[in-house]
C-alpha cells in the first residue's frame, strides 16, 4: 500500500492542532498543572515545526532546516520538563541542550546542506531524549501503577523506530517536490510521528490523572501535619492485621498514646512549637515501630497503633517509646507521654473493642501520675 505524503502531512497538522487545543483546555482545567503546560508547549512547537517544513516546496531552506528542527528539539525538551515535573524533579537547562546543539551545527555548511548528517544527528537526539523519558517514567513507577507499562511501551517503540531509522533511511533527497521534501523514508517518519503524538498525549493525560488520584488517596489517609496515617487508614489496616493474626493464631495489641499536659506546651511555647512536638513524637514512633505495625494520629495529641505482638513484647515496645520521648528535648522543650494498651484475649475481639480497653488503660496511666505505660488488666492468652 502506497502512503501519500501530502495526505499524511495534512493529517499530521490536523492532529497536532487538535491535540494542542485539547491540551490547552486540559491545562487550564487542571489549574495550570505544569506537566500539562509543558506538554502543551511541546505540541505547539511540533505544530509550528511541521508547518515550517512545508516551506521547502517554496524553495526555502533556513526556516524548515534550522528553525523547524530547533523547534523539534525544544518540543523534546518540553516533554523532558513535563516528565521531570511528573517525577517531582526540578527543571534544569537540559531541555535547551538539543536546540542549542542543532543551532550550533547549522552554522557549519558541511552539516547544514547535508541531509544524511542531519538525519543522523536528529535520530541520535531523538534516541537520547526518549531514553531520558523512559528513565523518568521508571523513577515514577511506584506512583504510576496503571499507566507505567503503556508509557514504557510507547516510548520504547518510539526509541526503537529512530534506532531503526539510522539503518533504514537512505537520507537521499527525494526528487519529487513535496510538502516535506525529505527522503523516501519521510512517509514512515510522518506516520510514526502521528501515532506517537496521539498515544503520548493521551498517556500523559492519564498519567496526570493517576497522579492526582494517588495524591487525593494519600491525603484522605494521612494526617496533614505529621504525615502519619489518620483514623480511617488505621481502622482499615487494623482489620487486615487482626484477620491475619487470627489465621496464624497470633496475638496482637492496640495501643493509645496521649502527650502529657500538651495544652500547657501550646500556651507556653506557642502552637508552632506544639506542632513540632507532635511531629517529633511521630518520628520517634515511626523509627521504633515494626514493619508489620501501623501507627496513626486520632486527633489533637492522641495517637493509636496496632502491632502483631503479645503483652510482654508490646509493653517493652511502649516503654522504649516512652523512654525515648523522655530522653529527647526537641527545641529545648521537655515533654512526656502516657500509654495504654490491650492485647487480644479471644478471637471474637476486634480492633475497635481492643482500642476501648486500651483507652481504659490509658485513663489509668494518666490517673496514676502520667508518663507511664499501663496494660488493661486482662491476661492475654489466646484460646
Amino acid at each position: 500500500m502506497n502512503l501519500d505524503i501530502y495526505t499524511l502531512f495534512i493529517c499530521e497538522l490536523y492532529v497536532l492542532g487538535f491535540l494542542s487545543i485539547i491540551m490547552v483546555f486540559a491545562w487550564i482545567g487542571s489549574q495550570y498543572d505544569r506537566v500539562l503546560g509543558f506538554t502543551c508547549l511541546s505540541l505547539v512547537f511540533t505544530l509550528i515545526s511541521v508547518f515550517l517544513s512545508s516551506l521547502r516546496s517554496s524553495g526555502l531552506h533556513f526556516l524548515p532546516v534550522a528553525v523547524g528542527n530547533v523547534l523539534v528539539m525544544l518540543a523534546y525538551g518540553g516533554l523532558l520538563n513535563a516528565f521531570r515535573r511528573l517525577c517531582g524533579k526540578p527543571i534544569g537547562i537540559h531541555w535547551l541542550l538539543g536546540a542549542l546543539l542543532w543551532a550550533l551545527l547549522c552554522c557549519f555548511p558541511v552539516f547544514y546542506y547535508s541531509l544524511p548528517k542531519r538525519v543522523l544527528v536528529l535520530c541520535i537526539a531523538c534516541v537520547v531524549y526518549t531514553a531520558a523519558l523512559i528513565q523518568l517514567v521508571w523513577l515514577a513507577r511506584d506512583m504510576l501503577k496503571a499507566t507505567f507499562w503503556p508509557a514504557q511501551l510507547l516510548l520504547w517503540i518510539h526509541l526503537l523506530f529512530h534506532l531503526a531509522r539510522l539503518f533504514l533511511d537512505p537520507a537521499i533527497p527525494s526528487a519529487q517536490p513535496g510538502a516535506i521534501g525529505g527522503s523516501s523514508f519521510s512517509v514512515y517518519v510522518i506516520l510514526e510521528s502521528i501515532l506517537f503524538v496521539i498515544g503520548l498525549t493521551f498517556t500523559i493525560l492519564a498519567m496526570v490523572n493517576e497522579r492526582m488520584q494517588v495524591s487525593l488517596k494519600h491525603a484522605s489517609l494521612h494526617d496533614p501535619l505529621t504525615s502519619v496515617w489518620n483514623r480511617r487508614a488505621l481502622f482499615n489496616e487494623a482489620g487486615k492485621i487482626a484477620a491475619r493474626c487470627r489465621r496464624q493464631n497470633k496475638p496482637y495489641s492496640a495501643i493509645l498514646f496521649d502527650l502529657d499536659h500538651f495544652k500547657s506546651i501550646n500556651d507556653r511555647y506557642g502552637h508552632h512549637q506544639g506542632d513540632q512536638i507532635l511531629i517529633h513524637f511521630c518520628s520517634i514512633v515511626r523509627e521504633l515501630i515494626a514493619a508489620e505495625g501501623r501507627f496513626a494520629r486520632l486527633g489533637g495529641e492522641e495517637f493509636a497503633a496496632i502491632i502483631p505482638a503479645g503483652a510482654k513484647e508490646t509493653r517493652a515496645w511502649c516503654e522504649a517509646i516512652r523512654l525515648a520521648v523522655c530522653a529527647s528535648q526537641p527545641n529545648a522543650i521537655t515533654y512526656s507521654v502516657s500509654i495504654g494498651f490491650a492485647t487480644v484475649t479471644h478471637h471474637q475481639q476486634d480492633f475497635e473493642d481492643l482500642l476501648a480497653l486500651a483507652d481504659a488503660a490509658l485513663y489509668h496511666a494518666k490517673a496514676s501520675g502520667r508518663n507511664r505505660t499501663a496494660q488493661h488488666p486482662v491476661t492475654a492468652v489466646l484460646s
